[in-house]
């Protein structure tokens, strides 16, 4: 089998349209940023939800062209009744204010905490939100203006729990590749806008799993960049639902990246995130045997590191949790 890493290097085309399906991201990066002095140092602590146990979160709720992302008043409904905590919609900061504003109020009223967009998506680093082509050698570029705009409108809703930077390092913006992947003074750029703009609320970062299992060391390589002022919690994307099933895959996963992340800073917050969907030729839908193994695996790691699922999607959309897969929804309900 193709390692997931060298397989996304091949179909990076393919990933850029389906994988996390980042629908049009626009922010800028710069790629020649000069060294600067030493860093200050945020301490802003993570929001606290009076919540003692593993938190649970639902990622790409919702999808960014339809109206009102393809959510209802019934899916806020369904979300709430299955103990979920915490939603993070697909869309960027291209959406419309009152968009955002009706899946935050919605998601504030069935009382659930919703990670916003500041980074992770493709706008936020230059790939304008009306163009479909971009030229093969624009580079991300981190859009400061844009991004402090849009988190000054909506840093204050009582819904908010976090703000995203970073999807992979970028490995899903266009012309994602060893070139253009983010950099570790990007990612530090970015936190230092966002936490300047926004000191109550943390900053949030989604790194790829599979850095953790096919190297043994120098996890922190191109493509997968981490140091001091990068994040405050960190999720990890481990994905185990490709065709042959490693199931140490998860808790190597999660042992190796919580162990080295916090030789770098001890104050991070940790998230492993669970495939739960089909996106063929790649990834596949897990058994519910291998999807068991992968919870308790989780679960094992206590209430500290919270446990999140790829994806919820939307009803009449390519893919809706609920309906395309009922048995892993029914696992994660009871949880």
């Amino acid at each position: 089998m193709i390692k997931p890493i060298l397989f996304f290097s091949i179909l990076a085309s393919f990933i850029i349209i389906f994988h996390n399906q980042p629908l049009r991201f626009f922010s800028t990066p710069s790629t020649h940023i000069k060294s600067r002095p030493t860093q200050k140092v945020y301490t802003t602590p993570i929001q606290k939800m009076q919540i003692t146990h593993q938190k649970k979160i639902l990622k790409d709720v919702g999808e960014a062209y339809m109206e009102n992302f393809g959510i209802t008043d019934n899916d806020f409904s369904i979300l709430k009744n299955a103990k979920v905590d915490i939603i993070e919609g697909n869309f960027d900061i291209c959406e419309e204010e009152k968009d955002v504003l009706y899946f935050l109020d919605r998601a504030h009223q069935y009382n659930l905490k919703v990670i916003l967009p500041a980074g992770a998506g493709e706008a936020e680093w230059g790939y304008e939100c009306d163009l479909e082509n971009y030229p093969e050698d624009q580079k991300p570029q981190w859009q400061s203006e844009k991004v402090t705009s849009f988190i000054n409108k909506f840093k204050n809703h009582p819904a908010l729990y976090a703000w995203d930077t970073s999807n992979e390092a970028g490995s899903v913006l266009p012309n994602a590749d060893g070139k253009h992947y983010l950099t570790l003074l990007q990612l530090q750029d970015s936190y230092k806008d966002v936490k300047n703009t926004d000191p109550n609320h943390p900053v949030l970062i989604r790194m790829n799993g599979w850095f953790f299992y096919d190297y043994t060391n120098n996890f922190f390589r191109q493509g997968n960049p981490f140091g001091k002022n990068v994040a405050d919690i960190v999720m990890i994307n481990a994905y185990s639902n490709v065709d042959d099933y490693y199931p140490d895959f998860v808790t190597t996963v999660a042992q190796r990246s919580i162990s080295e992340i916090e030789k770098i800073d001890k104050n991070i917050q940790f998230i492993i995130a669970l495939g739960a969907w089909s996106e063929p030729p790649l990834w596949t839908f897990p058994s519910m045997e291998n999807f068991d193994k992968d919870i308790s695996q989780v679960k094992k790691l206590g209430t500290k590191i919270d446990i999140a699922f790829f994806k919820y999607g939307a009803n009449n959309s390519g893919w809706y949790l609920p309906q395309n897969a009922p048995f892993l929804w029914k696992k994660i309900k009871d949880l």
